[in-house]
C-alpha cells in the first residue's frame, strides 16, 4: 500500500474515530442486537452448517441453478434479465419506468451495489426509499451506516428536523411521532407509484419464488401496490429449493437481529392473478401486472475464478458488522458498496483493487469475530489476506515493512538491534511514569510510536542467551519451545516462567540456538516471500528436534506453524511438506499442553490475587483453546478468579496493525479495559505476549492499577518462583 493510499485510509479512520454521534448510534444497535443474537443462535444448532452446505452447493452449481430459476420464474409470468454489468442493469431498469415516473424502493443491498436510486434520479425519476432508515438517509443526503440499521448514525433530533421539514409542520421528538409521520408520507407515495423496486433475500430455483423478509412491512407494500415490481438480486441469492430459501430467511433473522423469524416474510411467485370463477379466467389480481427479475452477474464469475467464491455465500444479515471491532469504531468508513470486510472483497473482484485498499483493506485486524458470527462461517479475514498478497505482488509491501521483514529473516539482526537498543536506547527512550515500560523522548507517530505510548524494554540479553532449561531424569515428555520475538527480546521473564513450570512438571525442554520470526506479520501483510524465508529456517531448525510437542506461549506463532506453514508450502517438495505436516501436528499452546498432555503437578504456593482472563483472538478462535487457561488459573490455591464480560473480544493489538493505526487500536482496547475494570481484578491474565504489551500500554494511558501477566507466569509464581 502506497503512502497516498495509507493517507486516505488514515483520513477515513480519523473521521470515524471523531464521529462520536455515529458511534453512539452503533453501540445502541449493538447493545440490542448482540445479546439477542447470542441468545437465539443456540436454539438453531444445525442452521449454520445447513446453510453453508446450501450456499456451497448453489455456488458450485451456479450455472445450473440460475438456468433452473430462470425457467421457473418465466413459467410463473416473470420477466428475467441477466445483467452482465451494473450499467446493463441500470439501463434495463430505467427502460421499465416512465419519464418523470415515481418509484417506491425498499431496502436492497443489490440496489446500492448498482447505485440504482442515484441513476434513476439523474434521469428525472422520483425515487422514494420506503425503509425507515433508508428514508432518513435519503432526506439527510447521506449513506447507510449498517446493512440492517442504515440510519443508526443519525440522532433522533436530526431525524425530527428532517421529518418536520418534509411534512411542513413541527413534529414531536419521539420515535412514535416520527414513525406516524413516515407512515403517513409513504402511504401516499405507495398509492401513486408507477414501479416498486425491491431486493431479495433468496430465490428458490425449483418454484421460481422470491423471498423477502423484513420487520416494517414496507417491502410487502412495495411488491404489491405498484403495477410493476422489479426485483434486483445477485446470482448468489438463488438456492435450489423452496425449503433452502426458507433456511436463508430464518438465518437472516436469527443471526441478523436475534429473532426466530422476521416479522414479515413475503414470497412472490409470479405476477398477480385472480382465479375467481365469477371473473374471466386468469384475470389480473390485486398485485402487480408485471414482475421483472434483474439478476446481477457484475463480477461474480470473476470472484469465483479468482478464488473468492466464499464471498458469495454472504446473506447480508449484518452479523459480521455487529461483532467487528474495526467497524464498531469507524462505522461506514470501513468497506465499499457493502460494508465491512466483505465490501473490500466486493471491490476487488470488480477489478478495482485500489478501491479495496482505499476503503480499508489494511484495517482488518484478523480477530476472526466476523467468521464466528457469520451464519455461513465465511472466512473473510483469509480473503482479505489473499487480497493483500495480490496488492503486494502488484505494488510491493512498502519500504518500512520491507526493511523490517528483511531484518526478521536474519537470525543475527534482532540480537544486534536488541543490544543497540539497550546500549543507546536511553537517548531516545525514557522510563514510563508507571514503571511498566519505556516511552519515547521524541514522537515517531509514522511508526506507531507517539510519545505517550508505553513500549516494552529491550532485554540486555535475549532469552536464547540466558535460558537454562532444567535437567530432568526420565522426563514425562520432551518438548521444543519456540519463544517468538517478543519473548526473546522483551518478555524474557515469560520464557523463564515457562521453563520453570515445565521443569516442575518433569518435562524436558529443548531450545534452538537462534530463532527468526515466525512470519505471521509478513503473512498478514501479504508478503509471502519474506514469510517463506522465515518459515523455512524455523522448519529446518525444529524438524531436527526429537520431541513429543512444540510448545508456544504466543498463539500467533503457534498458528503460523500449525495453519499457515502448511498453506505456504502446499506446493513444495514432498520432503518439505512432510516436515511441515509433522511440525503442525506437534504445535501446541502451552495451556493446551499442560492440561491435555501431562498430569499437572498441583501448585502449593498461595497466590492472593483477583484475576480475570482475556482470550487472545488466535488462541480462542483459530486454535479453539478457551477452557484450558481458565482451568490452570483456577487450580492455583488462594487465587480469586472473576470472568469478565466479552472476554474473547479483541484487545486491538494485531501486531503491526497497532503500529499503523495506533489511535484505532487504543480505541478498541478501551472497551476491553472497561470490562477489566468492572471485574475489580488486581491481575489481568492472558496467553499472548502481544496482548500483554498492548494492555500494559492501555492501562498506563488510563491510569489503571492492574498488573498484566501470562497464565504461565501466574502458575510459575504458584510453584514458588520469584521473578
Amino acid at each position: 500500500m502506497g503512502n497516498q493510499t495509507h493517507k486516505i485510509v488514515k483520513g477515513k479512520v480519523n473521521e470515524g474515530l471523531h464521529d462520536m454521534e455515529s458511534r453512539k448510534g452503533r453501540f445502541r444497535a449493538f447493545d440490542a442486537i448482540r445479546p439477542a443474537m447470542i441468545r437465539m443462535v443456540p436454539n438453531f444448532p444445525e442452521l449454520s452448517n445447513r446453510l453453508r452446505k446450501i450456499k456451497e452447493y448453489s455456488i458450485d452449481h451456479l450455472d445450473e441453478v440460475v438456468a433452473r430459476a430462470k425457467r421457473s420464474l418465466e413459467e410463473k409470468g416473470c420477466k428475467v434479465y441477466l445483467a452482465e454489468t451494473a450499467e446493463d442493469a441500470q439501463k434495463y431498469i430505467a427502460s421499465l419506468i416512465p419519464d418523470q415516473g415515481l418509484v417506491v424502493k425498499s431496502k436492497s443491498n443489490a440496489g446500492k451495489e448498482i447505485n440504482i436510486s442515484h441513476y434513476l434520479e439523474d434521469r428525472g425519476v422520483k425515487v422514494v426509499e420506503t425503509d425507515l432508515g433508508d428514508r432518513i438517509n435519503q432526506l439527510a443526503k447521506c449513506d447507510a451506516s449498517h446493512s440492517l440499521a442504515p440510519a443508526i448514525h443519525i440522532p433522533i433530533e436530526t431525524v425530527t428536523e428532517l421529518f418536520s421539514k418534509e411534512e411542513g409542520a413541527p413534529l414531536e421528538c419521539t420515535a412514535e411521532a416520527l414513525v406516524v409521520s413516515a407512515r403517513k408520507g409513504l402511504r401516499d407515495f405507495l398509492v401513486k407509484a408507477d414501479v416498486g423496486i425491491s431486493g431479495a433475500n433468496a430465490i428458490a430455483a425449483d418454484t421460481g419464488s422470491v423471498f423477502v423478509t423484513e420487520n416494517e412491512g414496507n417491502i410487502r407494500a412495495v411488491s404489491m401496490m405498484p403495477k410493476v415490481h422489479i426485483v434486483i438480486a445477485g446470482l448468489e441469492k438463488i438456492v435450489p429449493t423452496l425449503e433452502d430459501a426458507m433456511q436463508v430467511v430464518r438465518a437472516a433473522a436469527v443471526y441478523g437481529v436475534g429473532q426466530d423469524i422476521g416479522t414479515y416474510v413475503s414470497v412472490v411467485s409470479g405476477v398477480s392473478e385472480s382465479l375467481d370463477p365469477e371473473l374471466e379466467a386468469d384475470a389480473h389480481g390485486q398485485g402487480p401486472k408485471e414482475v421483472h427479475i434483474v439478476l446481477l452477474k457484475n463480477g461474480r464469475k470473476r470472484a469465483i475464478d479468482a478464488g473468492f467464491k466464499e464471498s458469495l455465500y454472504c446473506i447480508n444479515c449484518g452479523s459480521c458488522l455487529n461483532f467487528c471491532p474495526v467497524y464498531q469504531e469507524v462505522g461506514g468508513r470501513y468497506g465499499y458498496k457493502y460494508l465491512g470486510g466483505r465490501g473490500l472483497v466486493f471491490a476487488a473482484f470488480h477489478g478495482d483493487l485500489e478501491k479495496s485498499e482505499e476503503n480499508g483493506l489494511s484495517l482488518c485486524i484478523g480477530c476472526q469475530k466476523c467468521q464466528t458470527a457469520c451464519p455461513v462461517q465465511m472466512a473473510t479475514p483469509n480473503m482479505l489476506w489473499k487480497l493483500r498478497q495480490n496488492a503486494v505482488t502488484k505494488e510491493g509491501v512498502g519500504w518500512k515493512k520491507d526493511m523490517v521483514f528483511s531484518m526478521l529473516t536474519k537470525p543475527q539482526t534482532l540480537p544486534m538491534v536488541s543490544k543497540l537498543a539497550t546500549t543507546f536506547g536511553k537517548l531516545a527512550l525514557k522510563e514510563s511514569a508507571t514503571g511498566t515500560g519505556m516511552t519515547s523522548r521524541l514522537a515517531f507517530s509514522s511508526f506507531g510510536l507517539p510519545r505517550e505510548r508505553v513500549i516494552p524494554r529491550f532485554s540486555k540479553k535475549s532469552f536464547a542467551e540466558i535460558a537454562k532449561p532444567k535437567t530432568t531424569v526420565k522426563p514425562v515428555k520432551k518438548v521444543g519451545f519456540y519463544p517468538g520475538c517478543v519473548v526473546n527480546y522483551t518478555e524474557t521473564d515469560l520464557g523463564e516462567a515457562l521453563l520453570h513450570v515445565l521443569g516442575e512438571n518433569n518435562v524436558e525442554v529443548k531450545l534452538a540456538k537462534e530463532d527468526v520470526c515466525c512470519g505471521i506479520p509478513s503473512i498478514v501483510s501479504g508478503d509471502l516471500a519474506h514469510a517463506k524465508a522465515m518459515a523455512l529456517k524455523n522448519i529446518e531448525t525444529y524438524s531436527s528436534f526429537d520431541i513429543d510437542a512444540l510448545v508456544f506461549v504466543c498463539p500467533s506463532c503457534a498458528v503460523a506453524f500449525k495453519e499457515e506453514y502448511p498453506k505456504l508450502f502446499a506446493d513444495a517438495s514432498p520432503g518439505i511438506q512432510e516436515k511441515v505436516k509433522k511440525l503442525a501436528q506437534k504445535a501446541k499452546d502451552i495451556n493446551e499442553f499442560l492440561i491435555q498432555d501431562i498430569v499437572l503437578k498441583q501448585p502449593k504456593q498461595i497466590v492472593t490475587e483477583t484475576v480475570t482472563y482475556h482470550d487472545p483472538c488466535h488462541l480462542a478462535r483459530s486454535m479453539g483453546v478457551k477452557k484450558e487457561p481458565r482451568e490452570l488459573i483456577q487450580r492455583i490455591p488462594g487465587l480469586n478468579y472473576v470472568e469478565m464480560q466479552d472476554a474473547d473480544t479483541c484487545c486491538g493489538f494485531g501486531g503491526s496493525f497497532s503500529l499503523s493505526f495506533y489511535e484505532l487500536s487504543q480505541r478498541i482496547n478501551e472497551g476491553k479495559l472497561k470490562n477489566v475494570s468492572d471485574t475489580q481484578a488486581t491481575t489481568l491474565a492472558t496467553s499472548c505476549p502481544g496482548c500483554m504489551v498492548h494492555f500494559r500500554d492501555g492501562i498506563a494511558q488510563h491510569k489503571m492499577k492492574q498488573t498484566v501477566s501470562h497464565v504461565v507466569q501466574i502458575l510459575s509464581r504458584a510453584y514458588g518462583r520469584r521473578s
